[in-house]
C-alpha cells in the first residue's frame, strides 16, 4: 500500500523566517550611525529612537505577515479557507465536517493516485472522498485485476456499518473511477479489541490528582495515535502512562505487543490502570 509523506517529519521551510524585534531594531540602530556618524543612540527618549522603534515594530509585523503567506502555500501549514484553495488546486473539495487534518492526507492521496493511474493511492483517495465519517483506507491487491479496499470508520471501535461500505462502494464503482479491468471488493477493516492493565507507582509528593489525569490521558492519547497499520507496542503503553510524578509502570496486558497488518486496527477494550502506592 502506498505510504503518504508524514508532513509533521518535513524539516522546517527555510522560507519561513525567525524574526526578533530587538535584532531588527539593533540593525536599524547600526545601518542609521552608518549613515549618520554624528548620531548617537545614548538617549532613550531620543525622538530619534522613538522613531526607530516605530520602524522596527511595522517591520517585524510585515515580516511576519511574509511567512504567513509562505505557510498558506505549503500543504503541512495551510489551514482552513487558505487550505480548501490550495485543494482545490488539485481538484479536492472539502468534505462536510472535514477536518484540516483529513483534508489535507486526501490531497495527497490525490496526487499519488495521478502518479500510479490505478494504485493503490487512486483508490485510496476515492475510498476517503466518500465520507467524512472514513479515517482511512488500505487498498491491496490479493490477485492480478483484484482490488480489496478495507475500510476504518472514525466512530466507535472503528468497525464501519453498512451503510458507510455502500457509499464506498458507490464512489469507487463509478465508471470515471475504477480501473476497467479491476474487480473492487470493499469491507470493513479488521478490528482488534485489545485489553489494557497496568499498575501505577507515584512520587510519595505527587498528587493523586496527576494519577487521574493520565489515565484519563492514556485513552485520548489511543484513540488519536491507533489506525490502519498501527502497532501497539507495550513500550508505547509505558511511555504514555510514565508521565512527570510517576515513578514506576508495569504493564500486564497485553502480554506482547500487538502487531497489526495494513487492514487492520487496534480498538482499547477494557482498560484496568490501578495506583498501587508511591515509591521514590
Amino acid at each position: 500500500m502506498t505510504t503518504s509523506i508524514d508532513l509533521s517529519r518535513l524539516p522546517p521551510p527555510t522560507i519561513l523566517e525567525s524574526l526578533s524585534y530587538e535584532a531588527i531594531l539593533s540593525e536599524m540602530k547600526v545601518d542609521l550611525k552608518t549613515r549618520l556618524p554624528e548620531w548617537t543612540a545614548d538617549l532613550e527618549s531620543d525622538p530619534v529612537n522613538k522613531l526607530l522603534e516605530v520602524c522596527a515594530y511595522r517591520e517585524t509585523i510585515l515580516r511576519q505577515r511574509a511567512n504567513e503567506v509562505a505557510r498558506a502555500n505549503l500543504l503541512a501549514f495551510a489551514a482552513g479557507a487558505d487550505l480548501d484553495h490550495l485543494a482545490a488546486f488539485y481538484g479536492v473539495s472539502r468534505l462536510d465536517g472535514e477536518t484540516d487534518t483529513a483534508l489535507r492526507f486526501r490531497i495527497q492521496n490525490r496526487v499519488q493516485g495521478w502518479a500510479n493511474a490505478g494504485g493503490a493511492a487512486h483508490y485510496r483517495y476515492w475510498a476517503l472522498s466518500a465520507d467524512p465519517n472514513i479515517q482511512d483506507a488500505a487498498v491491496s491487491s490479493p490477485s492480478a485485476g483484484r482490488v480489496r479496499i478495507a475500510v476504518l470508520s472514525r466512530s466507535g471501535t472503528g468497525a464501519p456499518d453498512a451503510a458507510l461500505l455502500d457509499s464506498v462502494k458507490a464512489v469507487v464503482l463509478r465508471d470515471d473511477v475504477r480501473v476497467l479491468t479491476d474487480t473492487v471488493e470493499v469491507v470493513g477493516a479488521t478490528i482488534k479489541p485489545v485489553t489494557v492493565a497496568a499498575r501505577l507507582w507515584l512520587y510519595p509528593e505527587t498528587p493523586e490528582a496527576v494519577f487521574v489525569e493520565t489515565v484519563a490521558a492514556f485513552s485520548t492519547a489511543l484513540a488519536e495515535a491507533r489506525g490502519l497499520g498501527w502497532d501497539l507496542t507495550r513500550s508505547w503503553i509505558v511511555a504514555r502512562l510514565h508521565a512527570g510524578g510517576v515513578h514506576r509502570v508495569e504493564v500486564d496486558r497485553p502480554l506482547a505487543d500487538v502487531p497489526c497488518a495494513p487492514d487492520e486496527c487496534v480498538a482499547l477494550g477494557t482498560v484496568s490502570i490501578t495506583l498501587e502506592g508511591r515509591n521514590r
